[in-house]
């Protein structure tokens, strides 16, 4: 998400370099309209890998777009179906995008492939309610075919990893277990069962496909070939390179320097520097606003035990719902 954007363009901004605008306060009648304009769009997606946040969305989006059959999204996280008030709280960077809130730069995500099989998107915002509140139900009244996707993973590291992510981004300053404590982010994008029960509530349970990034993980060929026949498609031979691993978080993190950082790496101003910037200049930039550090010098025991306890039901819960036990985790 964040990271993949910060991967392209050095401290952020737009994924292309190009300023943008936060998505206008539409009126409800304003955004039922652009909800209604891809609904009636003959090559709309109808593929959506929903999440969860660190478990495997972006290594699963490059595996499924070397399918002849399925046409992922040029930008991968394009967060559409996200309330837009929500998403520009959230995310400022992508709600300047246009494809966050436009709907002919929503489908021109699929340009030239309208007429494939599946035309996909995976965004992990789509999965995280109730701070992104409503998007089951805006898929489904769009989309109501849809084939949803959703990658889970051991609930406890996922929050981790997902504290470690906002943290580097400077989305989040408590320390690690006051912050599980407090920010319920974290325990509810966990809280698969909460998730899996917004889809639930507006998709029959066929429509909606479930497994362990772990799975994937060690079994890449049979996991893919199993996802691909509930796509009611063939397999593909991928070659050993095709699944390599993908976007592995690295050990440091970061923290800002100043605490003007994340507001000026969030602008408009900044959005519209970077793109004529030197990526050189960049790097000095981002190595003079921020200061690195070893995440292993974190002790995270605390708020692991926490989250354990806290989300051991939860995950009771969400394996009676799928019918089978996690044994990966």
């Amino acid at each position: 998400m964040q990271d993949t954007i910060e991967r392209r363009t050095g401290i952020a901004a737009e994924a292309d370099g190009h300023p943008g605008k936060l998505a206008p306060s539409a009126g409800a009648g304003d955004r039922a309209a652009a909800l209604a304009q891809v609904a009636a769009a003959p090559g709309r997606p109808n593929l959506f890998v929903i999440g969860a946040s660190k478990s495997g969305s972006s290594a699963l989006h490059a595996y499924l777009r070397q399918h002849p059959d399925i046409a992922m999204s040029t930008e991968k996280e394009p967060c559409f179906f996200v309330d837009p008030a929500e998403l520009a709280q959230a995310w400022p960077i992508m709600a300047r995008r246009a494809c966050s809130h436009e709907p002919e730069a929503y489908l021109a995500l699929w340009e030239g492939r309208a007429q494939a099989r599946y035309r996909g998107e995976g965004s992990v915002y789509y999965s995280q309610a109730p701070a992104r509140s409503g998007v089951a139900a805006r898929i489904a009244a769009s989309v109501p075919e849809a084939r949803i996707i959703y990658v889970v993973r051991e609930p406890v590291s996922r929050a981790i990893a997902h504290y470690w992510q906002r943290a580097k981004e400077f989305q989040e300053r408590l320390p690690i277990e006051r912050a599980m404590r407090e920010n319920p982010i974290y325990r509810d994008t966990s809280d698969y069962a909460l998730q899996l029960a917004e889809y639930r509530a507006h998709f029959a349970p066929e429509q909606i496909h479930v497994f362990a990034a772990e799975e994937l993980r060690r079994d890449r060929h049979r996991v893919l070939d199993e996802c691909f026949a509930w796509l009611g498609l063939p397999g593909v031979d991928y070659a050993k390179a095709d699944l390599a691993d993908r976007h592995r978080s690295p050990p440091t993190s970061r923290r800002e320097r100043f605490p003007f950082v994340r507001a000026l790496r969030d602008s408009a101003l900044w959005a519209g520097m970077r793109g004529h910037l030197p990526d050189s200049l960049v790097g000095k930039l981002r190595s003079a606003a921020t200061v690195s550090f070893d995440k292993q010098d974190v002790d995270e025991a605390a708020a692991r035990a926490y989250l354990a306890e806290y989300l051991a039901p939860r995950r009771a819960a969400f394996e009676a719902m799928i019918g089978r036990p996690m044994d990966a985790w």
